[in-house]
């Protein structure tokens, strides 16, 4: 017979590991960039915070795809969403970031915002992993990096932000690259032939 031994969920661990693993990134940081300025020291943040959000990002695409097997894509985004809601409510609440003050601080027009942006995510991850159950993991991920295309011109035409010729031709890269990934060659040939 084999026991099962149910693991309790403390928010209290979960900062506790939260906050080593944020100490541990820091003081590598640190070390390395003694004689840095703090400007480098925020750049090389915001890099791995965002390296490690797209390796988490990658990795939650693998557990779904391989979790879609046998399961409705809707189910499956459901299940995620709540489990979500749970890790970034504990998170928030563990940093104190997430109290009564906070929200009720929030003004009409940033409650538009946050809902439509809530909105726009949940419609990304229905569509995402509808796509995901019926097609082949790499294309149907580098296709759904296209939002980097998307996000920047939306960021030009609606924040009135501007993009360097240097971004404008990763940009263009990006494009080529979800072609080249998404399109099986022998299509991409009959195009130039």
């Amino acid at each position: 017979m084999v026991k099962i031994k149910i693991i309790r969920f403390d928010s209290k661990i979960f900062l506790a590991i939260l906050t080593y693993l944020r100490l541990r990134i820091h003081l590598f940081i640190i070390t390395k960039l003694v004689n840095f300025p703090s400007v480098w020291y925020n750049l090389f943040m915001y890099i791995i915070y965002a390296l490690l959000g797209a390796i988490m990002a990658s990795l939650g695409t693998i557990f779904a795809k391989l979790g879609l097997k046998g399961i409705d894509a809707n189910l499956l985004t459901a299940i995620r969403g709540i489990v979500m809601a749970i890790i970034v409510s504990i998170a928030a609440l563990s940093f104190g970031k997430f109290t009564v003050t906070s929200v009720s601080s929030l003004s009409t027009k940033q409650w538009v915002f946050v809902i439509l942006s809530g909105l726009g995510g949940a419609l990304s991850w229905i569509f995402f992993y509808q796509a995901l159950s019926i097609g082949p993991t790499v294309a149907v991920t580098v296709i759904d990096k296209l939002s980097i295309v998307f996000t920047a011109i939306l960021a030009v035409v609606v924040l009135t932000e501007g993009v360097t010729l240097q971004a404008g031709i990763g940009l263009l890269l990006v494009v080529l690259g979800t072609l080249l990934v998404a399109i099986p060659w022998e299509k991409i040939q009959k195009l130039f032939i």
